[in-house]
């Protein structure tokens, strides 16, 4: 069965030379034929928001081990995040990390850099294929001076001109106490209140609509913040959730401790049920994992379990797994199943049950907040461009299957 972009129907999809050259009822046989008989086809998987690591975090993960994890979880597209070492914060940065990333990915990545004031800078890493300016309020790994709105609505007006997204991380600086007098990981939490997140988002909205600029915000958490975002009905403005922030609260953060801290911090689960609710609703314009190492190979089993249980719709989550991302940080020729677009397919079975096994990952981060989660759907064949990376539970591809990715202008 095929995602059309509305539901599922019988069919066939043609794959030639790394892109889809006929859809039908039947296409012709080849010898790699591939017989998903009792699968759903779905559009390659996009995650907008990861960090690979690698170079001097390679200890952590790197760009096989965390484009493998992501192949497994049916993702054939990632946008990894700045703050590596070193931060990518020029155009020389990037072109670095894009050659370090070439030839040692399985699936499709481009890259973020990190928002800086300088319009030289920020030009050149535009003209290099930068996919958004990440502006991280908390503590900010560029020269920007987050506390000065001047100095942000100047990054933001020439984000403008240059019409490049800016990806924000919101939490209020001001508002984030000190985390040393704490000796619980749920005191930790509540060094980085609701508010820091609320009162960064109105902050950001209120510059944003002085500047003009696109805005994307980060891993959002509130239902109060979706609720102002969407509110503003506006293509320039746009967010995403977590399965993480969907699925636990800071009881588990109680419960687990360590391997259920992330920042931003899990919520109540009153909010946790809000923010679901939200997003069910269509208020959150897309899912990401922040892969950091919240598994992309678990987003997908996870989801699918919500919609079994009748939490999420199966067109919105794909939608926002697949289309949303695409069209949201431009990523060309994916996001759907159409004559012309790239040959990237997830095959997945949606009545198979398993349970989520942190010791079967292929990050380097072997631990997971899920560990133990019964799931319902399971990802059976990732095909990247045509090609077979992932297939019953093995990479099958050779290292420097994916490519890298440059956002369209």
């Amino acid at each position: 069965m095929l995602w059309t972009g509305d539901e599922f129907r019988e069919g066939s999809i043609l794959i030639e030379n790394g892109k889809i050259s006929k859809i039908g009822v039947r296409v012709p046989s080849t010898p790699r034929s591939i017989n998903g008989r009792g699968l759903l086809a779905l559009p390659g998987l996009i995650d907008v928001h990861v960090h690979l690591r690698d170079m001097e975090l390679s200890y952590k993960e790197d760009f096989t081990t965390g484009t493998s994890a992501a192949a497994a979880g049916g993702f054939t597209s990632l946008l990894d995040m700045p703050n590596s070492q070193p931060v990518v914060d020029s155009a020389e940065r990037l072109r670095e990390r894009m050659e370090s990333a070439s030839g040692r990915i399985l699936v499709n990545v481009g890259f973020h850099v990190a928002a800086v004031g300088t319009p030289d800078r920020l030009k050149a890493m535009v003209r290099s294929g930068a996919f958004s300016l990440k502006l991280y309020m908390p503590h900010p790994f560029s020269p920007l001076a987050v506390d000065s709105d001047e100095e942000v609505l100047a990054m933001m007006r020439e984000a403008a001109r240059k019409r490049v997204p800016i990806t924000v991380h919101a939490e209020e600086p001001s508002l984030i106490r000190d985390p040393s007098r704490t000796k619980t990981w749920l005191g930790l939490a509540r060094t980085r209140p609701d508010e820091a997140e609320s009162k960064a988002v109105r902050r950001v909205l209120r510059l944003q609509a002085i500047s003009g600029c696109s805005i994307h915000f980060a891993h959002t958490t509130l239902p109060v913040s979706l609720n102002q975002i969407w509110s503003r009905h506006s293509t320039q403005v746009s967010s995403e959730v977590t399965p993480h922030h969907l699925l636990l609260s800071e009881l588990d953060l109680k419960r687990l401790e360590w391997k259920a801290w992330m920042v931003p911090p899990l919520r109540t689960r009153v909010i946790a049920r809000k923010l679901l609710s939200a997003t069910s609703q269509g208020k959150a314009s897309l899912i990401a994992s922040d892969h950091a190492p919240h598994s992309v190979q678990t987003t997908l089993p996870l989801l699918m379990t919500l919609v079994h249980r009748g939490k999420l719709s199966m067109k919105r989550m794909i939608q926002m797994l697949t289309i949303a991302p695409a069209s949201r940080f431009r990523i060309a020729a994916k996001g759907r199943l159409g004559k012309g677009t790239d040959g990237d397919v997830v095959l997945v079975n949606p009545r198979a049950v398993s349970k989520i096994d942190p010791r079967m990952f292929f990050s380097k981060a072997k631990y997971s907040p899920f560990e133990g989660f019964e799931t319902i759907g399971k990802v059976e064949k990732t095909i990247v461009g045509g090609e077979v990376v992932f297939e019953d539970g093995r990479i099958v591809a050779p290292v420097g299957t994916g490519r890298i990715l440059k956002r369209a202008h």
